[in-house]
């Protein structure tokens, strides 16, 4: 008889935008030719230099370190969500957890009994789902009829007929782009504060908001503070998602079982990695690395965004913030493709996604991972010639669909 591995462990699906940066390679090699690449989620430039040598001078920090992450980091933290989202955190309230991506696991370990359920706002980022049921939880997804804006008064209905425990979303929103307005999110803390749930925001993108749009976090809502759980980190901001470095801040017993948690399964993030974001979110110089990367990703939006929308079949709304575009793409479906002498049909998202990859070269992420199988997603965060040459080479592709 063989040993069996978990149920969880087979249905869990494999991160799929991780993936394709594996497959993108692949194509290359197999058929010849450079792929423009623009599945990735992370910015195209890394940290400055005096974060560099930060790094450096806390590789002597060898050895265990609090679980809770940092005094001083958590301290500049504490202060960084005062001046960003207009409310105070201690250092006691704030724990750094080994990527966003970490501290989102621990919490669905820390907030859920299993078979309870997770209201996922939808389009979602695609590690929502499989984070809910690594910890026995069910993702229910919320306003999935097509619209990318949250829907209040059908949130409320969806809350009250699924049981939701705990609501999750991003704003901005991978992979949509959409930032949710004030009044969104007080119409969202009402709900929350009247169904007594927790809520967890994702802010990881809040530096990336374009046409002078400020940040609104529904933490910085009268009363949310018992209820309201932040999730961020710097890996977006300071271009180094390969750091692994997240941190989560809420209620001060949320963040006492987390720590609790984290010392079994990490034993407490890097502690040069930590040291180092000590200058990262003191530095001048990374500020204005920040705004110089958010300035570009706002050229290449307006340059792709006009572009997708001049292509018959296509519609993109214009994203907020973050650093994607999520054109609807349902228009092609039941159309066919010729490629290697053999024909295609394209009736998903993911056959939508191969089409590009195949005849235009261009590679993005299929929209099914996300909650919209309509739609397809596309990094901004590369260089501006990329997306001029990403948009001549799908216009081109598009001429040989057999509609």
């Amino acid at each position: 008889m063989t040993p069996t591995i978990s149920k969880v462990g087979k249905e869990i699906k494999p991160s799929e935008t991780l993936r394709l940066m594996e497959e993108v390679s692949s194509v290359e090699k197999e058929y010849g030719f450079k792929i423009i690449d623009l599945t990735s989620g992370q910015p195209d430039r890394g940290p400055t230099e005096d974060v560099l040598a930060a790094l450096h001078e806390g590789g002597k920090l060898s050895r265990y370190g609090p679980v809770q992450g940092d005094p001083e980091l958590r301290e500049i933290l504490s202060g960084v969500i005062a001046k960003e989202i207009g409310v105070r955190y201690g250092p006691q309230d704030i724990a750094i957890t080994v990527g966003a991506k970490g501290g989102l696991d621990i919490l669905m370990r820390v907030l859920l009994e299993p078979g309870e359920n997770v209201g996922i706002m939808t389009p979602f980022w695609v590690t929502y789902p499989e984070s809910v049921k690594m910890a026995y939880g069910i993702p229910c997804f919320l306003g999935s009829d097509g619209g990318l804006r949250p829907e209040p008064e059908k949130l409320r209905r969806e809350i009250e007929a699924k049981n939701i425990k705990v609501l999750l979303y991003s704003s901005p929103c991978n992979p949509s782009g959409v930032v949710y307005t004030r009044d969104e999110l007080e119409e969202i803390a009402k709900i929350v504060k009247e169904k007594d749930i927790w809520v967890i925001s994702d802010e990881i993108y809040n530096q990336f908001l374009f046409d002078g749009k400020r940040h609104e976090s529904i933490l910085s809502i009268e009363d949310m503070r018992s209820n309201a759980i932040l999730v961020d980190g710097p890996s977006k901001r300071f271009g180094v998602p390969g750091w692994r470095l997240g941190y989560v801040a809420g209620p001060s017993e949320v963040i006492k079982v987390l720590t609790k948690l984290q010392g079994h399964v990490n034993s407490g993030a890097s502690r040069p990695n930590q040291y180092a974001m000590r200058v990262a979110y003191t530095s001048q110089k990374a500020k204005e690395a920040t705004d110089d990367m958010r300035q570009r990703y706002e050229r290449n939006r307006n340059i792709f965004v006009k572009g997708l929308n001049e292509i018959d079949g296509i519609s993109c709304l214009k994203p907020e913030g973050a650093f994607y575009a999520f054109p609807g793409i349902d228009n092609f479906f039941g159309s066919k493709y010729e490629f290697v002498g053999k024909e295609f049909p394209i009736g998903s998202s993911a056959d939508f996604r191969n089409f590009l990859l195949r005849k235009a070269q261009v590679a993005g992420v299929e929209g099914a991972p996300f909650g919209m199988d309509s739609h397809i997603r596309f990094s901004l965060a590369t260089g501006e010639e990329n997306i001029v040459n990403a948009l001549n080479y799908i216009n081109h592709a598009m001429k040989e669909l057999h509609l």
